[in-house]
C-alpha cells in the first residue's frame, strides 16, 4: 500500500497503524513523489489525502494516479465531508472516499473489503 499524505505525524501514524493491520505500507508527503513510487513499483491500494501542498490534490491526483495505475485501488482518504467531494473522487478514478479520524479497525476492514472484491 502507498499513502500520499503530507502531514508527518499522520503519514508515520498510518505507516505504523496499517503496518501493525498486516499491511506492508510505503509512504510519500506530495503526488509528484507518488507518481514515482508507482512508476517504480506497483501497489495494490494508494490511500491518497485530498488537500496534498503541491497543489495536486483532490481529483487532478487520483486522475494522475490512475492513469499510471489504472488496475490500482484509489482510495482518498480526506477531512471534507461534502457529498460533493464524494462525487468528484469517485468521478476522478477512486474506489472509496473515507473521511480522516476514521478509526485504524475500520479502516483496515475497509481496505481489506476493497481488496478481496477486485
Amino acid at each position: 500500500m502507498l499513502v500520499v499524505e503530507d502531514d508527518a505525524g499522520l503519514r508515520l501514524a498510518l505507516e505504523h497503524g496499517l503496518a501493525a493491520e498486516g499491511f506492508a505500507v510505503e509512504t510519500v508527503g506530495d503526488a509528484d513523489s507518488a507518481c514515482a513510487r508507482l512508476s517504480d513499483s506497483r501497489h495494490a491500494v494508494v490511500l491518497l489525502d485530498w488537500g496534498l501542498p503541491d497543489g495536486d490534490g483532490g481529483t487532478a491526483a487520483c486522475r494522475r494516479l490512475r492513469s499510471l495505475h489504472p488496475e490500482g485501488h484509489i482510495v482518498m482518504l480526506t477531512g471534507r465531508s461534502d457529498p460533493r467531494d464524494e462525487q468528484a473522487a469517485l468521478a476522478a478514478g477512486a474506489r472509496a472516499f473515507l473521511t480522516k479520524g476514521i478509526d485504524l479497525g475500520d479502516l483496515a476492514a475497509r481496505l481489506r473489503q476493497l481488496l478481496s472484491t477486485g
